[in-house]
């Protein structure tokens, strides 16, 4: 009887487990759900160089970061997101990472010190002044 209650024991802390991950996992999904990304910023050894407005329709653009010392991030803005198209560090981390689309999701360069973040309002919500941010 011992045996199978530590058993019963064991099985709960299992789903338990199971059922906070998942909800985890959930939450990460849903993250900035009802917010429209429409802005990157970027900053370079902490300072915040750029704010750009993701352009509207078929339209590209590509920003280029100087991060000093012939160091660059080639960044390419799409109406649906952003990109590091191209970097001269030796890792290419930041261009493997992909485009990131949501509020919240950031693109990080460790050689060059560059963070590239998505930033975005809710749907119904205006968007915020300059006094405000």
């Amino acid at each position: 009887i011992v045996r199978f209650r530590l058993r019963l024991l064991f099985w709960l802390i299992y789903v338990f487990i199971l059922l906070l991950t998942a909800g985890s996992f959930a939450g990460l999904y849903r993250m900035g759900a009802g917010s429209v990304a429409d802005r990157v910023t970027v900053e370079v050894d902490g300072k915040l160089i750029a704010t750009y407005d993701l352009p509207k329709g078929d339209k590209q653009e590509e920003v280029r970061i100087d991060a000093g010392n012939g160091r660059y991030n080639l960044l390419r803005l799409t109406s649906s997101g952003a990109f590091v198209k191209e970097a001269n560090c030796p890792d290419q981390i930041c261009v493997k990472w992909g485009k990131i689309t949501k509020p919240g999701q950031t693109i990080v360069c460790l050689p060059h010190k560059v963070v590239i973040s998505m930033i975005g309002n809710r749907e119904e919500e205006p968007p915020l002044d300059d006094i405000a941010s």
